[in-house]
């Protein structure tokens, strides 16, 4: 009898910012998995990855199935829905309810969710009903932010965390707080992965001095607000850059505005969010990347910056700071330069450091092509969470 499909229960598939979700799932089916998806909502109406055409599976949106009751906890679930509405409780149960329905149909017995929020209680219910199992992987928002107070927060991550089969975390920073929160559960720390053949090392001769690149939701936590105030102390310098800022989000406006307060934009380039082709091409261009990561006052954070390892993946030395999963990808003056969040002196440095030494730069973008060929190949994790989910019980010994 073949393997059940590997069944994702995720937020909103596809969406434009997610390419790791939809590379990850190309990897499974690349291998020879067969892939199912639950999506929670209707995706995003906004740009598709070229790559998206390539994936076979099946993407299953779901409604609120049915005229149900509004929903009731269920004795000792009060803390898996910590700050839902009646409403809201009742449309989670009821999309938990369709997705068992449509595993029973399919086989399927266990699901693994993405980010530790909705579509992990969902998984959690479906799991339930169906008698199987589940597994999520924690990124960064979905176990830093505080949703409602950090006590009920922490008291509905541990309810997810102890009755998960495994949980998959995207740092060692991510797994030890895990961790600290709930002792008994197994985490495991699993790096997302990058397509090396896609992120190919840079020719130096397409590079173009100086030009900086970006990439990112534009919102706090990316740290965009810090970049333009170093791009500024840069310009004071009379260092020679150019910076393409890749991205959209909530921050457009008050970045644009920052943009012209500060005099930059001949420097600064705001280039809107860019397909994953596009953007392969434009880091072809660049001498370096750069995500001034920090943690803004609710908690939230990056947890490990995907555009990171791509731009290593490209051979190019990255700048971020010491935030969360930052010192793992980054060995500071070997493949790029780390410093401290908010800091945008120390940021300015870190740069100039970069941009005046081109040939040191070339050498810490050789060493970070190197380092993510040993830590951040898609194939090689991808081939470990297809292990860890056709055999849960590997968390409790299996380091990624």
């Amino acid at each position: 009898m073949p393997d059940a499909p590997i069944a994702y229960i995720l937020k909103r598939f596809p969406r434009f910012s997610e390419t790791f979700i939809l590379n990850e799932l190309l990897a499974h089916e690349a291998a020879g998995s067969k892939t199912h998806v639950y999506s929670l909502l209707a995706p995003p109406d906004e740009p598709r990855h070229a790559r998206l055409a390539e994936l076979k599976a099946e993407v299953v949106i779901l409604k609120a199935h049915g005229k149900g009751p509004d929903g009731v906890p269920a004795s000792g679930d009060e803390a898996l829905f910590s700050g839902k509405t009646p409403q809201e409780i009742g449309a989670l149960l009821r999309k938990a309810s369709a997705v068992a329905d449509d595993a029973r149909a399919r086989g399927i017995t266990h699901f693994h969710a993405h980010f530790g929020s909705d579509t992990t209680t969902v998984a959690c219910l479906a799991a339930r009903a169906i008698g199987g199992t589940y597994s999520f992987t924690a990124h960064a928002k979905d176990i830093y932010h505080t949703y409602v107070t950090p006590e009920a927060d922490a008291e509905m991550r541990r309810a997810k965390l102890r009755e998960a089969a495994f949980v998959a975390t995207v740092s060692d920073y991510n797994a030890r707080h895990l961790s600290g929160l709930c002792p008994e559960a197994r985490v495991t720390r699993l790096y997302n992965g990058i397509d090396l053949a896609a992120f190919t090392p840079v020719g130096a001769a397409l590079q173009k001095p100086g030009h900086l690149i970006a990439v990112g939701r534009l919102v706090a936590k990316k740290g965009f607000d810090v970049l333009l105030d170093a791009c500024a102390e840069l310009k004071a310098r009379n260092v020679p850059f150019a910076l393409s800022l890749v991205g959209s989000g909530p921050m457009e406006e008050t970045l644009r505005a920052q943009r012209a307060a500060l005099g930059l934009e001949d420097l600064v380039s705001m280039d809107g969010p860019l397909p994953q082709e596009a953007l392969i091409d434009k880091m072809g261009t660049a001498q370096a990347a750069v995500l001034p990561c920090v943690v803004t006052e609710s908690g939230d954070r990056d947890g490990l910056p995907t555009v990171l390892l791509e731009a290593m993946g490209r051979s190019l030395p990255v700048v971020t700071t010491t935030v969360s999963g930052g010192p793992e990808i980054v060995r500071d003056g070997l493949t790029g330069r780390l410093c401290a969040p908010g800091d945008a002196t120390s940021l300015a440095n870190a740069l100039e450091d970069i941009l005046v030494l081109p040939e040191r730069a070339r050498l810490m973008g050789q060493a970070g092509r190197r380092r993510a060929e040993d830590l951040f190949d898609l194939k090689v994790n991808a081939s470990r969470l297809r292990r860890l989910i056709r055999d849960p019980a590997r968390a409790t010994h299996e380091a990624a």
